[in-house]
């Protein structure tokens, strides 16, 4: 097959098929009818999952850095914000331990 009517089968397929059952059924019958070779259906198939696995890994990666964007612009605390102010708040609390006690309040121990 030609790569431009290949492509259109990748492109009509991709739009027909929502499940991978029914595309194993699309290239089972044009394997069926000859249009095609059972390698070639298992190539193309494979290569559909993975340009659907890709998809997904783009519009998942697109989604979060929209959210987190999102996120930003309302001035929410990232999970970086939060551990970085969990760190200098330990650091305050252990110099506060380790300060001796001459301002003459009568400070309770942890």
């Amino acid at each position: 097959m030609n790569d431009m009517l290949k492509r259109g089968f990748f492109l009509g397929l991709g739009a027909a098929a929502y499940s991978r059952e029914k595309m194993q059924n699309y290239l089972d019958d044009l394997v069926y009818k000859g249009k095609i070779t059972p390698r070639e259906a298992q190539e193309w198939k494979e290569e559909l999952i993975q340009r659907g696995r890709d998809k997904e890994t783009k519009w998942s990666e697109k989604r979060k850095d929209k959210t987190q964007q999102s996120f930003r612009d309302m001035g929410l605390a990232t999970e970086a914000d939060i551990l970085r102010l969990e760190e200098k708040l330990h650091d305050i609390e252990k110099k506060l331990a380790e300060r001796p006690n001459n301002d003459g309040w009568n400070h309770p121990a942890e």
